[in-house]
């Protein structure tokens, strides 16, 4: 449903703009985003034979190439894609591949690494009403992702594992006068998405609008019946 609320074409364009100006905030680092190696996932608690997807050199994704860190292995990715952190400063990513829940090793090690996925949120919006609510793919995203990194990504995050968490608007978002306020606040600050309602940055923004059930947060069935629920 649109409403007057939502006619800030020119504010958007402003605030974009102006977003081009905020400092990026790489996730793999500064060094080139070169795969983790066998030992190192084992180390932290994922199987690497068990990766979903694990770029390989020849997927069209990364390719072959030579690294010096004996944490990586001479599979270099070249798809980067764009998002927010946290706090709406805009990030790059690679993605390496996806976890199901055998994945993550039996023992101590994954033990912990399931526990630092579980709170390490990955914000994805998918469209209303087109296709499947729980797909990440990105022809059905309305926004970029949002990463919940107030957890200390770079220290205690060292394989960049995020739990897929897919975000909706509510009725009510759209049919009460505090939901349209929130929303006009939203737009007058971001702009509009691809569904033309409001482009959502940082992490308490959405916390705020979950809590005046404005939106709702889902997440894949953790026995990966619904398809991998988290990812590398």
């Amino acid at each position: 449903m649109k409403t007057d609320a939502f006619s800030w074409q020119s504010t958007a364009f402003a605030l974009a703009l102006f977003g081009c100006l905020v400092p990026a905030v790489a996730l793999a680092g500064d060094d080139p985003p070169f795969d983790f190696s066998d030992d190192f996932y084992r180390e932290n608690g994922i199987a690497p034979e068990s990766i979903v997807n694990r770029v390989n050199g020849a997927d069209g994704v990364s390719v072959f190439d030579i690294t010096s860190d004996p944490d990586r292995r001479n599979i270099r990715v070249i798809e980067t894609t764009g998002g927010y952190e946290a706090s709406g400063k805009f990030l790059y990513y690679n993605v390496f591949g996806m976890v199901m829940p055998g994945t993550f090793t039996d023992d101590a090690a994954g033990q912990a690494a399931r526990e630092l996925a579980d709170m390490s949120r990955a914000f994805i919006f998918p469209k209303a009403g087109e296709g499947n609510p729980l797909s990440p793919a990105p022809g059905n995203r309305r926004q970029d992702n949002i990463f919940d990194t107030r957890h200390g990504y770079f220290s205690n995050n060292p394989l960049g594992l995020w739990i897929l968490t897919f975000v909706s608007y509510t009725d009510a978002a759209f049919n009460t006068p505090d939901g349209q306020d929130e929303l006009a606040k939203l737009a007058s600050r971001h702009g509009l998405d691809l569904d033309e309602t409001p482009i959502i940055r940082t992490v308490s923004e959405l916390e705020n609008l979950q809590e005046k059930g404005f939106v709702e947060f889902r997440t894949r069935a953790e026995d990966g019946s619904e398809g991998f629920p988290w990812v590398i």
